[in-house]
């Protein structure tokens, strides 16, 4: 199944519904929102790994998805740096998932790419692209995370989407920089 990135962004109960979602693309700021907000909604057991620590141990995940622990219902599996090597490795867990939720993350991923196919063909599984954002996108981000400040107008708008040159990174640093430079919510 095939997701629209800014469909999910307003729609964060997306993250809750499915078991499986592969998130690619070369929008590194925009996955790593997703994963933020994954961090954010769930309160259960997170695991953290990356596709050759996997590939070098396959044991190392299917002890964590097998084991079961009395304290969490289920465990968040955030996966990073996946490619078409990783396929054959979900397809042998996918079965196991049970109540466990997986998200993988890759760069950018091509068309004939084998697990991004898996993914958009399956019913149970979904698929982000996270393509680069616009200036529209970033002049949207500035206006709602510095909605409460005065004087904040097109121009110091542009100004900071000038500075993060189209990278939600960058524009994230350059917020952080003003709200602790304008304390007093004063542009």
């Amino acid at each position: 199944m095939i997701s629209k990135s800014y469909l999910i962004e307003q729609d964060k109960e997306f993250l809750l519904k499915n078991t499986s979602v592969l998130f690619y693309g070369e929008n590194l700021g925009l996955k790593n929102d997703f994963k933020r907000s994954i961090l954010g909604y769930f309160k259960d057991k997170v695991i953290k790994r990356n596709q050759d620590e996997i590939i070098k141990n396959q044991d190392i995940l299917f002890e964590d998805i097998l084991n079961i622990s009395l304290f969490d219902e289920r465990k968040i599996f955030i996966i990073d740096d996946v490619n078409d090597k990783f396929l054959g490795i979900f397809q042998e867990i996918e079965k196991r998932i049970g109540e466990n939720k997986i998200y993988l993350f890759s760069d950018i991923l091509d068309k004939k790419s084998k697990l991004r196919n898996y993914f958009e063909k399956s019913k149970e599984f979904n698929t982000v692209a996270c393509y680069q954002d616009n200036l529209v996108n970033i002049k949207n981000i500035i206006k709602k995370k510095l909605e409460n400040y005065i004087n904040l107008n097109s121009e110091n708008i542009s100004i900071i989407a000038e500075n993060s040159n189209l990278d939600r990174d960058k524009l994230y640093n350059e917020i952080d920089k003003i709200k602790i430079y304008f304390s007093d919510l004063k542009i």
